[in-house]
């Protein structure tokens, strides 16, 4: 099939996926596979800027066995990535200080190469970058693109694809990826957005019914503990494998018996400025970084509530 009917296919098949309503980094996942298996490339990387932070880039590096997510700045993740000389065309691109003169950049800024080491080499002279020998040694050629993610007036992320072998793109083949490109932004915006407000909307649920919860006064501290922790992991980003613990005065509650533990977020009880307990929600797998471990900074401040909430509800029981 034909690159200009493989795009506008592709496109339909990411809508139709981000209409799922996933959390984001399960949409990222499918639509990275989708990218790679469909347009048959070896690596794509995607970096996005997030909407609650212009500095925060959300980074997704999938290959055929592999996949990678994480929220960073853009500074830490070239740091990181200072090895990979494919990086240093990305704050160009980014900030529109591109070479517009160059035959390798299209006007909009998308690069394209049939044989990346041949231009990295003379391009790290030309910026001054050749004292890294590793860097300057022959390699096999790869061919690469790189378009950049456009809202409006703004450059907010780009879409990098490379391929061991070498593909031939034409000025045509650029263009439609530039068209799928803009068509991929401003699902990832709608996308975003959209998650966003469904964690939000769980959050409020969770708090609305924690209010509940408080208000009781004539349920025992134990039938309270249980209800509370069995509306946690539906309130979480992933609740298919979020357990709950909540431990008083040495008494351990759990939503399920807990048989594995990857990632753990924890908040103290205090009760009159003694901690009395712990409430803890357990991923059981393994899961990709956000703002703390696998956590979102919301999903800290409500673990915190909780905490507070059980404070109030365990210091009314005591004065019973």
């Amino acid at each position: 099939m034909k690159m200009k009917n493989i795009l506008p296919t592709l496109s339909y098949e990411i809508l139709k996926i981000a209409n799922r309503e996933l959390p984001r980094s399960i949409f990222l996942n499918e639509i990275s596979n989708l990218l790679l298996d469909s347009l048959k490339f070896s690596e794509l990387r995607l970096l996005f800027q997030t909407r609650e932070n212009e500095l925060q880039f959300e980074f997704v590096h999938g290959t055929k066995d592999a996949f990678e997510y994480k929220k960073i700045s853009l500074q830490d993740l070239l740091q990181q990535l200072s090895e990979d000389e494919t990086t240093m065309l990305w704050e160009p691109i980014l900030t529109n200080n591109f070479d517009s003169t160059s035959t390798f950049f299209t006007e909009k800024g998308t690069f394209w190469t049939i044989d990346f080491n041949n231009f990295s080499i003379p391009y790290r002279r030309k910026l001054g970058l050749a004292e890294n020998s590793n860097l300057l040694q022959p390699k096999s050629s790869c061919s690469l693109l790189i378009i950049p993610f456009l809202y409006g007036n703004k450059r907010v992320g780009l879409l990098q694809l490379k391929n061991i072998k070498r593909e031939l793109f034409s000025s045509l083949g650029t263009n439609l990826f530039e068209e799928f490109a803009q068509t991929l932004s401003a699902i990832l915006i709608n996308q975003y957005t959209q998650a966003l407000l469904q964690e939000r909307v769980k959050e409020l649920a969770f708090l609305y019914e924690m209010s509940n919860i408080t208000k009781q006064s004539s349920v025992s501290l134990k039938d309270s503990i249980h209800q509370i922790i069995n509306l946690i992991p539906p309130a979480w980003q992933y609740p298919e494998i979020t357990q709950a613990r909540i431990t008083v005065n040495g008494i351990e509650y759990t939503s399920a018996p807990i048989t594995s533990c990857e990632h753990k977020l924890v908040a103290p009880i205090i009760v009159e400025n003694e901690k009395c307990g712990l409430v803890e929600v357990i991923y059981t797998e393994k899961c990709p970084d956000m703002n703390e471990g696998p956590f979102f900074t919301e999903e800290r401040s409500l673990l915190n509530n909780i905490a507070a909430e059980l404070a109030i509800i365990i210091g009314k029981n005591t004065c019973k």
